[in-house]
Parts: structure tokens; C-alpha cells; sequence
């Protein structure tokens, strides 16, 4: 069987580029609503314990599966819209795709595994081990999928293939899945846990056969050496040790940074990430930032985007239009926020794009 072709991107060449993003909305997923007390959310996977869907004799944990965003997103129809799931544990890859992301046309969403010790029950010094075993085992691949014209096309990484014995492993290494193993251990719900992640790939490779890139495997090429620090957020965080979180927002702003310099403005809903960097009526934030509400950080993103476009277009706004990254929780994505994130996505990957007076970059 021939091996697919490897499309080797290199970071400068992003640089580069002179397309730009309306808007990044880009979501950390720690798979509860962390910061309100780790309630289940739609990002929450089947059977792990959650305070609202406790563990218990009759009922183990969370009834229900781990919604997919990022594929339904592919096929609204959008005219320009980069697509892509990332992870810490692959800083290479994670920083290629936001700067790819920030220096594509149209807009762009991404989804970062961000791991949660507390809200996940693990030693803070295993974030990093579980975050690459999370793909490794198949359960968090990373992929692709850029959006021409309203047609999706798909490539990927790694973590399409489900190695079981990793990912049993990679569900041990964790306390919200602990009444999986004991004081007996049940099988069943752990191999529809594995069955139902097998499923969701391989509905993945069916879409790479059929929207599959001439060269569908992705490869960043970053000299992370030659990043200059990020200068977007202060040194330091609120955050508990070990918090994906932290290393999500850090490599974000690596790769924003050197995408944009200062020439951009975050828009962060309540959050784990906007309590930890709002403190004390001061931001960690070194650039413009705004907090919003669960449901409305989106079209505030959105409407930041578009209101420069329009006063540059009108000839009252003479500065470079910033860049705009959204940032949300998962609680605020998949669930409060979601018809807001949908609604603002599909504007500014759709009809900004269309509209002539608009086409400010």
C-alpha cells in the first residue's frame, strides 16, 4: 500500500502570505464547564463523572456521546473557512494551524484539547503525558479541512487510528473515569466508549476518501528556536498547575504573535481563561482584550471584525484592520454559546466575504 503524500507547510512561507481571517473563534476544550464547578456539558464524553452526572451504582457518569463540531462546520456551505483540531502535546502542528488559520481567508475555527487536572482528577504533572496520549490512542486526532467555494477539503496529522490498549490506558490515567475500572470493571461501557470514538474516525476516513487533499497529510514545519516570545499576555497565570489551559493560551499566543505583532484583539467569554487572566480589576492581557458573556463573545468578535472593515471602507478608519481571535470554553461553545458561535461563523466566512465593501484585509 502506497504511503500518502506528505504537503510539508512552512511557517514563513504563512508569514508570508497576504490573505487574513476575519475571525478566529477558537475553542479549548476541557470537556465541562471547569470554572462554574465541572458541570457536564456537550463536550463532556460518555460515562466520565462530572458533578451534574456523577458516577454512581445505577447510572456510570455521563449518558450520552462527546458532540463533534468541527466536521458539521465543513458542510454549511460557507464560502471561505479554515477547520482544525490541535493539541499542546504537538506545539509544531498546534502553532502551524493558528498562524495558517489567522493567514487564510475568510474565517477560521479551531478546537485545542486543553486538559483539566482538576476537573479530570489526575497529578498536574501528567497534563502533558495524558495530552499526547490522547491522540496517540486516537481519541483526539489532529485534522484539517479548508473550505473553497462551499466544497470542504480534508487532511490530517496523526490519531486517526484507534490503538486500544493505549486508549484503555489513556482512560485509567484519569479519576473521572476511575468507576470504570473499580470496584468492577465495566467493559461494556468502556468498549462503547472506544467503539463509538472508532465510529466518529471512521466516518473521518470515509470524508478524507471522498474531500481527501491531493496530499492529505499535513506536516508544520516550525523552528520554534526562532520564535520571538509572545508578548500578547504577561508572564504567569491564575490558572491550577498543570492546566492545559496554559499551555493553549501560550502557544496561541506564540504563533498570533508572530502572525500579527500587537495588531489584534481577543474577545474572551466567561471562562476558566478569562477569570484566571482578569484578576483584580487588572488583565493579564498586554493587547486590546474583551470579556463577554457565555452566549455572546462570538458575534462581539464578530462585530469588532466587521465594524473596522466597514469604517476602513468608508475612509474614517486609517489604522491596519487587527486581527480578531474568540476565545471560549467548551461550555460556551458546544452548549450556551453555540448559535451564536454558528450564526457569526457563518457570517464572517460567508457574508463578509461576498459583500464588495468588505474586502478589507
Amino acid at each position: 500500500m502506497n504511503q500518502p503524500e506528505r504537503n510539508t507547510i512552512n511557517f514563513e512561507d504563512i508569514l508570508n502570505r497576504k490573505e487574513k481571517c476575519n475571525v478566529l473563534f477558537f475553542n479549548y476544550d476541557n470537556e465541562a464547564f471547569m470554572n462554574t464547578g465541572i458541570q457536564e456539558s456537550g463536550g463532556t464524553p460518555s460515562y466520565a463523572s462530572t458533578t451534574t452526572g456523577p458516577a454512581g451504582e445505577l447510572i456510570p457518569g455521563k449518558i450520552g456521546v462527546k458532540q463533534d463540531l468541527v466536521t458539521p462546520f465543513a458542510f454549511y456551505g460557507t464560502k471561505k473557512l479554515f477547520l482544525a483540531t490541535t493539541n499542546p502535546a504537538y506545539p509544531a502542528d498546534f502553532m502551524g494551524k493558528v498562524a495558517d488559520a489567522l493567514k487564510s481567508n475568510g474565517s477560521a475555527f479551531i478546537q485545542a484539547y486543553s486538559d483539566c487536572m482538576r476537573g479530570w482528577r489526575h497529578g498536574a504533572e501528567d497534563a502533558l503525558k495524558i495530552s499526547k496520549m490522547a491522540t496517540d490512542c486516537g481519541y483526539w486526532p489532529l485534522y484539517t479541512v479548508r473550505v473553497e467555494d462551499g466544497r470542504p477539503i480534508f487532511s490530517y496529522y496523526r490519531g486517526l487510528d484507534i490503538d486500544k490498549d493505549k486508549f484503555v490506558e489513556y482512560l485509567k490515567s484519569m479519576g473521572r473515569f476511575r468507576h470504570l475500572f473499580r470496584p468492577k470493571f465495566l467493559e461494556k461501557n468502556i468498549d462503547e466508549i472506544i467503539y463509538y470514538t472508532e465510529q466518529r474516525n471512521n466516518k473521518l476516513k470515509d470524508l478524507f476518501e471522498k474531500f481527501g487533499a491531493e496530499k492529505p497529510v499535513d506536516f508544520y514545519k516550525v523552528d520554534r528556536k526562532a520564535l520571538e516570545p509572545q508578548q500578547h499576555l504577561h508572564p504567569g497565570h491564575g490558572l491550577c498547575p498543570g492546566c492545559g489551559a496554559g499551555m493553549v493560551l501560550n502557544q496561541m499566543a506564540t504563533a498570533a504573535y508572530a502572525v500579527a505583532g500587537k495588531n489584534i484583539v481577543y474577545v474572551n467569554n466567561t471562562s476558566c481563561s478569562e477569570v484566571s487572566t482578569s484578576k483584580d480589576n487588572l488583565t493579564s492581557w498586554k493587547v486590546p482584550w474583551v470579556h463577554h458573556l457565555f452566549e455572546s463573545g462570538a458575534t462581539i468578535a464578530d462585530a469588532i471584525s466587521t465594524t473596522k472593515k466597514i469604517l476602513k471602507s468608508k475612509g474614517l478608519y486609517k489604522n491596519e484592520i487587527p486581527y480578531v481571535i474568540h476565545i471560549g470554553g467548551d461550555g460556551s461553545t458546544y452548549d450556551i454559546g453555540f448559535q451564536f458561535l454558528k450564526s457569526a461563523l457563518i457570517r464572517t466566512s460567508s457574508f463578509v466575504e461576498m459583500n464588495d465593501y468588505l474586502n478589507q484585509k
